[in-house]
């Protein structure tokens, strides 16, 4: 780009850290965060890099909203009110400034849909991969979160929305696989590339006392589950039949491969849904908040006092996998 950092910052960013104050109009060394004596502040941090959570070709736009939702979900997975965010971009000279507005666009539209504001951050030039770092800022009641170590053998274990939907949207882009319907192609690429964070139902969740135990969907059903069942100390069985698929996802596998549809849905990852736990008797209180919410909630399993997670047929056979997710080394 042919601007200077501060130029960037005033022309491009500094709009998005309008109404609130205390960032200053980005042209301070740092930002405030007012301190609430009622509430706990959340933080969360994600670096994305080209070519590796998301193509180069992809609109800027969506890069920025993915960028920014990757870490609202975290926030979710807390029951945390979103409130303010920082972004730290390392990118090269090939990056011109349409693409630039176009990414502080999809920016601008997210904050409006999550009340979240831009308060600060970097701004570096790179000769390797356009690498963006975005550091979420959230509420919560004073002490009080969502956590992955409080699941206890007897809980129901729900999740959100559906899955496998990201992991087929990245094969499709890949190439791995093709889909003739090129609506249902388009559902199915959108959710890898503008994921949805579940800030509502996370909030409800720990305000409504519903549950203690829940994290994001992002390294896969199988794998994340597991987080959970480990920092309890606890085991948990998944029910096939009860994992919850889009349309657009059975549409993309014949009958006969049914089971490498379940394979993606529980292992694929990038789904950000929520998965948590929940004790029975707030079986009917779920489903209202489902229908309050207006977004699909599945109960899939429950939580046992054995190790491990199991993945159960309708018949009661146990399905055996290669993997259980996503590693990141």
């Amino acid at each position: 780009m042919d601007v200077s950092e501060f130029d960037l910052i005033d022309s491009c960013f500094a709009p998005l850290s309008k109404d609130y104050e205390e960032a200053y109009g980005l042209k301070n060394d740092a930002a405030l965060i007012s301190e609430h004596p009622d509430s706990s502040t959340v933080v969360t941090m994600d670096t994305l890099i080209a070519g590796v959570h998301f193509f180069n070709s992809d609109p800027a736009d969506d890069i920025a909203r993915k960028c920014l939702r990757v870490n609202l979900s975290d926030l979710a997975a807390m029951g945390a009110k979103p409130t303010a965010y920082t972004l730290s971009m390392a990118y090269s000279d090939d990056l011109n400034a349409p693409w630039v507005k176009s990414f502080v666009r999809g920016l601008d539209a997210d904050q409006q849909e999550f009340s979240i504001r831009l308060i600060g951050g970097d701004t570096v030039k790179t000769h390797g991969p356009l690498t963006i770092t975005i550091t979420c800022f959230g509420s919560v009641p004073r002490h009080r979160c969502l956590k992955r170590n409080t699941a206890t053998p007897g809980q129901d274990i729900w999740v959100s929305g559906t899955l496998g939907d990201s992991a087929a949207g990245l094969q499709i882009l890949k190439g791995e696989v093709s889909f003739d319907n090129q609506e249902l192609r388009d559902v199915l690429v959108h959710r890898y590339q503008v994921p949805m964070p579940r800030i509502g139902l996370g909030i409800c969740l720990l305000n409504d006392n519903i549950s203690n135990t829940a994290m994001d969907v992002s390294d896969g059903l199988l794998a994340d589950l597991s987080h959970i069942t480990k920092a309890s100390k606890v085991g948990a069985t998944v029910l096939e039949q009860k994992l919850p698929y889009s349309n657009a996802l059975k549409a993309l596998f014949s009958k006969n491969e049914t089971l490498k549809m379940v394979e993606l849905a529980v292992t694929g990852g990038d789904d950000y849904e929520l998965l948590f736990t929940a004790d029975k008797l707030y079986r009917k209180k779920i489903n209202d908040l489902a229908r309050k919410l207006s977004l699909k909630i599945s109960c899939i399993g429950s939580i046992n006092s054995d190790k491990g997670v199991s993945l159960i047929e309708e018949n009661g056979n146990h399905i055996h996998l290669s993997k259980m997710g996503w590693k990141h080394f």
